[in-house]
């Protein structure tokens, strides 16, 4: 997990794949976070050999999909999905459990440390573990900051 939220570029895959559901652009994931995120039912199924990729639309079902377009449903998941849950207890930040409640409590009141820093903080000592706690397979912070936009 020392990649997890590294500040160096990753090459890109030029290759765009598109949800088999919602043809929304999705971005690949790494198997570990398949392997973390799927419930047993879910996982039993899984074909370790295919690429893999992460759905993010807020109005589709699915949360990941191999090659073989074979899907993941929300109900396959083991948490719920920052992208496709309203719910205000629903993480943002799913390594240090910034919910967006709390992330908006934060900004509204101005407490201090504000999300992004406190989340920054332990990235720096290598605490995050995206990989596997973040249905997306990837470092939160993109997501938090967007959130925190909106809220002002």
């Amino acid at each position: 997990m020392s990649d997890c939220c590294n500040n160096t570029k990753e090459i890109k895959n030029e290759t765009v794949v598109k949800c088999p559901s919602c043809t929304n652009k999705s971005k690949n994931v790494k198997l570990i976070t398949l392997k973390s995120m799927l419930k047993p039912s879910a996982l039993e199924t899984l074909n370790a050999k295919e690429n893999h990729y992460f759905c993010s639309a807020k109005d589709c079902d699915v949360v990941y999909f191999d090659s073989n377009n074979k899907v993941y449903l929300v109900s396959n998941i083991k948490v719920a999905v920052h992208q496709k849950d309203d719910s205000p207890i629903t993480p943002i930040c799913y390594c240090f459990d910034w919910t967006k409640e709390k992330i908006k409590e934060y900004v509204e009141k101005g407490l201090t440390p504000n999300p992004v820093e406190h989340i920054r903080e332990n990235i720096k000592e290598n605490r995050c573990g995206c990989e596997v706690n973040n249905p997306q397979g990837s470092c939160c912070l993109g997501n938090v900051t967007k959130f925190i936009n909106q809220l002002t």
